[in-house]
């Protein structure tokens, strides 16, 4: 008999998954809180497992079974979750399922609330609140992991392993904003980083070889010709030197012209294509055309900048561009951080500019801003080739 609240089977998939792996815990928190779960056994299993990694202890079935059992329905459950076959790499996509179920549930309740409330309803604010209601169920519940800790509960666990999507570059959920010139090759450069990893190649290192990635270029500014011109090289070359043809498989492209991101129905757009992708890596941009507005302020940039760690929550690196200052007095260096709010300093790990040199054909990367973390990123460019930039000492 199919359940038509729920699906039991993707409860447990996301339990398996999470059972056997802390990183499936770490990304399934991102999504889904315990309430989520249809089941109330599920929900007891989801809960122990943070509470197990809460307190620093190891997730096997000893411990789970001691720690549930005051439980007898939740410890029936348990010798089909152990063996239960899961990906964890897939928890977002289970998680995907398992919320879309939980917000079902969740608004057919408040639609029945409201009906009973309507026939009574007098107040003019009414309809607001009903709008509020429904919104705060479509936001609602997306974090559960937001208990302190003391440090010495902090120190028990160990130290995470870097999830590199480029070893030494990039990492998962990283996020950069790399501003420049105009003209100089900001985009070309993205495109860059974003092909080759698909690729399996290290961007400024070609003799490396990598573990391909999945990449989401969405470009607010070229059209498809433009970036089929500009591709098609890297792809062309990158395919020759690994002898694979499968990185343009790796790539989706979507040219979407100027969008504003602090509207439901264009990030809705990018969580679409996202869900249905599952991008290690997204490009987007540039920032200037992702608002109708100058983000001149940080009431102006903050809601695009949440809008964007939206897209990184899903587990993926983000990259975008943004305007650089103006030159600092007549014949000045022109100054790289992001024209604009101070909010856009704050926001990325990741800060560079793109500044010429005087020379043709060469550029220097310039940070902004402290890196929160140490990487390997080049200090010059060089446009070899003709189509990708590569590092010069």
């Amino acid at each position: 008999m199919i359940d038509e609240r729920s699906d039991p089977r993707t409860e447990l998939a996301i339990l398996a998954a999470c059972f056997w792996s802390k990183t499936a815990r770490t990304e399934a928190r991102r999504h889904l809180v315990g309430g989520d779960f249809y089941d109330p056994r599920h929900e007891r299993l989801w809960d122990t497992l943070h509470s197990l990694d809460k307190a620093g202890q190891p997730v096997d079935n000893v411990t789970m079974l001691a720690a549930i059992r005051d439980d007898r329905y939740a410890v029936e459950l348990l010798p089909q979750l152990i063996t239960t076959i899961a990906e964890p790499d897939a928890i977002p996509a289970y998680a995907n399922i398992v919320r879309e179920w939980s917000v079902k549930r969740k608004i057919e309740t408040a639609a029945r609330v409201i009906i009973q409330e309507a026939s009574g309803a007098t107040d003019a604010t009414w309809p607001a609140k009903v709008v509020s209601r429904f919104t705060a169920i479509r936001d609602g519940g997306q974090v559960d992991d937001l208990q302190a800790l003391t440090l010495a509960e902090l120190l028990l666990q160990e130290d995470d392993t870097p999830e590199w999507l480029i070893p030494g570059l990039l990492e998962k959920r990283d996020r950069l904003i790399l501003t420049g010139e105009e003209g100089l090759g900001k985009s070309h450069l993205m495109r860059q980083l974003g092909i080759y990893a698909a690729a399996g190649l290290h961007p400024f290192d070609l003799s490396k070889r990598i573990t391909p990635i999945k990449v989401a270029i969405i470009d607010n500014e070229n059209s498809w010709t433009q970036v089929r011109r500009k591709a098609r090289p890297m792809v062309e070359y990158a395919e020759r030197l690994t002898g694979d043809s499968s990185t343009r498989d790796r790539v989706v492209v979507d040219c979407v012209g100027r969008m504003d991101i602090t509207r439901d129905r264009d990030l809705s757009r990018i969580h679409q294509l996202l869900d249905s992708q599952f991008p290690d890596l997204v490009i987007i941009g540039p920032l200037y055309r992702l608002t109708p507005r100058a983000l001149q302020t940080d009431d102006e940039a903050s809601p695009v900048l949440a809008a964007l760690d939206t897209i990184r929550e899903r587990g993926c690196a983000l990259l975008t561009e943004a305007h650089a200052g103006h030159a600092q007095g007549a014949g000045g260096v022109r100054d790289m951080r992001p024209r604009g709010s101070s909010a856009l300093m704050g926001w990325p790990e990741f800060g560079y500019g793109l500044r010429g040199i005087g020379t043709e054909g060469y550029a220097d990367l310039v940070p902004w801003r402290g890196n929160r973390e140490e990487r390997d990123w080049p200090t010059r460019l060089r446009r070899g080739d003709g189509f990708r930039w590569t590092p010069h000492i």
